[in-house]
Parts: C-alpha cells; sequence; structure tokens
C-alpha cells in the first residue's frame, strides 16, 4: 500500500497558538458543550441507486466492521489519532438511515455519538497545536498523524464548515504546498486527496491546480499501486464537476481512467489483491452512477458506464473479512465501510448540506461590512440604595457568523449579583434579551436568546465571552483566544464594574 493513502497528504502549518489558548480551549468547549444533545447530520443525501444496490448486497459486511470500530473506540475510550478517519467512516454508513437498507446500529445523535465528536475536536486543535511554528515541509515528515485533508473531510462530513473551525480556516493552507519536505513535488495520490478536500469544502482551487489534476490521470497505469492514484484522480475531479457548472466539461475526463480501473478487476473480483486499494475503487467505479442520476434531470450528455463485476467484488472482500468484523486494521476497515456506504464516501460537497439554508444568517461567505455598535444604549436594572454596592456592565447581543444583528443593553446589579441574575433583568426590559435555559447540575444552560435556539444540526451555538472593552464586530474575539472566553456558566460568573459580557450566535 502507497504510503501517501495512509497519511493523505501534508501536515499544514499549524494556528497562532499556545499551550493556554489549547487549555482555555478545550475547558470552555467542556464547560459549554457537556450538556449538548448530539447534534443531528445535514448532509447532503445521495440517491445513488447502484450504491444502494451495493450496499444491500454488502450488508453483511457493513454491520461487524462498524460494531468493530465502535468497540475499538470503547476499549481506549477513543480511537487518538485515528478519529478523523474513523468518525468520517462512521458518519458516511450512518447516513444511510435515511435509506431503504438495513443500516448500521450506531447514532449519531446519541451520547456515544456526541462524545466522538468532542474527541474529534480535541485531536484536532492538539493537531494544530503540533504543529504551530513548523514548516509545512517539517510537518509533511511527520507520517504518524492524520493529515489536515483528512480533518477538513471530517468536518465537512458533519456539516461544519472547514473554513471556520474555532476561527481557524483549515483548508487555507491545503493547496499552499505542493512540496513536499524533501523539496520534491508531492505525490501524485497526495495532491489529488488535498485537492479534494478543498473542494468538498467549499475551498477555491486555482486554475493550475485542476490542470495538475488532470495531467495525473496521464499516469502510466503500469507504475505501482495505479489504481489508487488514479480512483482518487477521479474523486477528485467528480467534486470538482458538481461543485459548479464551470466544470462540467470535466466529465469528459471521468470516462478513460474509470475504463482503466474497470479493466484492473482480478477474476476474483479484488483490485491488485488488496482491500483497501479494492475499497478505493469501489468508490470510484460508483461515481457514474451518481452523475447518471443527475444527468437525467438535465440534457447533459450522459457518462458511460464502465465494465465491472460488483458481485464478485462483495464477494471477495467477504472472504477477506475477520472473524471480529474487521478488515485487519482501523485503515482498512474505514476504507471498506467509506467503499460501501451507500452516501458518498469521500465524494460530497459542503455547500449541499442541508444546514445551509436553515441558516443563512450564519453564512460566512458575504462580503458585507459588519454592523457597528449602538451609537445609544439603554440602561436596566437597580437604580436605588447605595452606589458603592452597584455594579454597571454592558451586556451585548451578536447574531449570526457575520454579526448582522446586535444589541446592547447597560445593566446596574447589586454586588455579588451573578450573570444569571442579570440576564433575567435584561430579558424584562427588552425582548431582544429574552432567553430560555435548561437546568442542569452545574447550573443553567442558556440555549435561546431572543427567539434564536441552538441548533443542533450545523453546530450553530450561543458563545459567551467577558471583555474589558466594547467588542468590535469588525475585530470579534476569537473562540481560540484565552483572554476573553467565559470561563464558567453564567451562574458562576459574577461581572465587574466597566465589563462587557458578549453572547454571540455563531457555527462553531
Amino acid at each position: 500500500m502507497d504510503l501517501a493513502r495512509r497519511n493523505s497528504g501534508w501536515k499544514p502549518a499549524g494556528g497562532i497558538i499556545s499551550f493556554v489558548t489549547y487549555f482555555v480551549t478545550i475547558s470552555s468547549l467542556l464547560c459549554h458543550l457537556t450538556s449538548f444533545p448530539a447534534p443531528v447530520m445535514g448532509a447532503p443525501q445521495n440517491k445513488n441507486n447502484a450504491g444502494s444496490i451495493l450496499t444491500m448486497a454488502a450488508d453483511d459486511l457493513i454491520q461487524p466492521s462498524a460494531s468493530w470500530l465502535l468497540d475499538r473506540s470503547k476499549q481506549s475510550g477513543s480511537w487518538g489519532v485515528d478519529t478523523p478517519r474513523a468518525l468520517l467512516a462512521l458518519l458516511r454508513v450512518s447516513a444511510d438511515r435515511s435509506a431503504a437498507t438495513t443500516t448500521v446500529n450506531w447514532d449519531a445523535n446519541s451520547v456515544q455519538g456526541l462524545i466522538l465528536r468532542q474527541e474529534f475536536d480535541i485531536q484536532l486543535l492538539l493537531f494544530l497545536l503540533r504543529n504551530q511554528g513548523s514548516t509545512p515541509q517539517q510537518e509533511q515528515a511527520n507520517t504518524l498523524e492524520p493529515s489536515r485533508s483528512l480533518f477538513a473531510l471530517t468536518l465537512t462530513a458533519m456539516c461544519r464548515n472547514p473554513r471556520d473551525f474555532y476561527g481557524h480556516d483549515i483548508l487555507a493552507p491545503i493547496m499552499a504546498l505542493e512540496e513536499d519536505h524533501d523539496g520534491a513535488l508531492l505525490q501524485p495520490f497526495t495532491f489529488a486527496f488535498n485537492a479534494m478536500a478543498v473542494c468538498a469544502g467549499g475551498g477555491h482551487l486555482k486554475r493550475r491546480h485542476v490542470v495538475k489534476l488532470l495531467e495525473s490521470i496521464n499516469q502510466s497505469p503500469v507504475q505501482t499501486h495505479s489504481i489508487d492514484l488514479l480512483a482518487m484522480v477521479v474523486l477528485a475531479t467528480s467534486c470538482l464537476y458538481e461543485s459548479s457548472p464551470k466544470y462540467r466539461h470535466l466529465q469528459d475526463f471521468l470516462e478513460q481512467p474509470l475504463k482503466m480501473i474497470a479493466a484492473q478487476q482480478q477474476p476474483d473480483g479484488s483490485f491488485d489483491h488488496n482491500v483497501a486499494t479494492t475499497a478505493l475503487a469501489i468508490q470510484a467505479l460508483k461515481i457514474p452512477g451518481q452523475l447518471l442520476n443527475e444527468q437525467q434531470q438535465t440534457s447533459s450528455k450522459p457518462i458511460s458506464l464502465p465494465a465491472w463485476r460488483p458481485d464478485l467484488t462483495v464477494d471477495w472482500l467477504r472472504s477477506q473479512q475477520k472473524s471480529d468484523g474487521s478488515f485487519g486494521d482501523l485503515f482498512t476497515t474505514s476504507e471498506v465501510l467509506l467503499a460501501l456506504a451507500t452516501q458518498p464516501g469521500y465524494g460530497f460537497l459542503y455547500s449541499q448540506c442541508s444546514n445551509l439554508n436553515q441558516t443563512a444568517q450564519l453564512n460566512t461567505t458575504t462580503t458585507e461590512s459588519p454592523p457597528t455598535v449602538p451609537s445609544t444604549i439603554p440602561s436596566a436594572g437597580s437604580l436605588g440604595g447605595d452606589p458603592s454596592q452597584k455594579i454597571h456592565f454592558t451586556y451585548v447581543i451578536w447574531i449570526g457568523q457575520n454579526r448582522s444583528e446586535i444589541h446592547a443593553i447597560q445593566l446596574t446589579i447589586p454586588v455579588n449579583s451573578s450573570f444569571y441574575e442579570a440576564m433575567k433583568i435584561a430579558a424584562e426590559a427588552d425582548p431582544h434579551f429574552e432567553f430560555s435555559a435548561s437546568i442542569w447540575p452545574n447550573g443553567h444552560y442558556i440555549h435561546t436568546i431572543g427567539g434564536r435556539r441552538d441548533q443542533y444540526i450545523g453546530f450553530h451555538f450561543w458563545l459567551l465571552f467577558r471583555m474589558p472593552f466594547m467588542p468590535d464586530p469588525a475585530n470579534p474575539p476569537s473562540v481560540i483566544a484565552p483572554h476573553y472566553v467565559a470561563p464558567a456558566g453564567v451562574d458562576d460568573l459574577y461581572p465587574q464594574n466597566g465589563e462587557y459580557f458578549l453572547f454571540w450566535y455563531k457555527d462553531v
């Protein structure tokens, strides 16, 4: 197996974060997230009939493999650095829950699903921490951890914006590196995997990147593991084809590599007698069926279907499955699950996530300037009594990723009053500050303010910041900044004179 398959790309420059930043970020995540119900996936649904037939034929393979993955996470508490790959596989096969096929006995909305998502966040933050200060070439040399591209694909599978992971753009650096740590050009497989991750996440590929991707198709089919390369190029090219009408001409570049892959199917049904290679070939060979479903609704020239025997392939995979349900290791087992899922394994687009239309106010692509702080801020609270026993501070609300709506109120409260008590005063004075909360053992969890409730589809939540100055919409605080994320819940925060408390409704 090509090493590039296992590592899938270069390791990008880490964000500007410190250990203190990481600790504060994780602490705030755990304080704010532990009471969350698990989010419902908003991933795009695909009605690929060929994929459904293949999945039904291989249903007896899918359930034991998924159970083995879940058992691995239970034994050690998590999958560790393998979390993004294993979670991606489970997300894709669990997306079949809406299909007519028998599905995996794993609910993404369960407590276990939520814990695994939180583990993913922790692994990605650790990845950024480990790689801070390193050049892309230095990070590329580390082959013992997952790549940024794999993290980005898993974020996309969760319908979480990979361009805004706690204020950090995961996609931006991926295509910046075209050489590895030895100064040589990236392997074509790694480049294609990176291109697919950027495309799926809604990032921008330059023309030279597309040209380089298509040039990879002309690689000699006799080179070692050429099936891997051809399949990955097909997946990346088909992603571009589906992402925008300007890439419709790329269909002409798909048929030849698909025929080359199909022609290399062995008499026993495998591809290269290798389980992982066979799994990747299946993903590529399912592409024509997916495209045909779309082309039936348009006047596009239909793509030709390559000649291959999926029934033989499933039978061969069945002969390779271990008694414990795995295919030998986590990498290979995850690849097989991605291949056998009805929903596209790697081939899906963030732009097709159903939650985006439901949360238009959180769109991060707008170029409009954020509004300014209101020039006149109303006041509320207890005005009588001893002034020395009063606290004066400002409570601010931002709505949306681009701060499309801003409300502020100056509050006067008795000394030693919690922020929760202050919130009740604000709610009585202004309907924009009316809120609802759930009561948990560690206090109140605020889930709705001004009629806007946490949305588990897409991870849109109310985040609380405590700041010494008025928050500036043109320079918003970052969730990974250690200085302003509220260190506790609303019951355990006690405002001081001149402070500013910001509740921001944004996607995380």
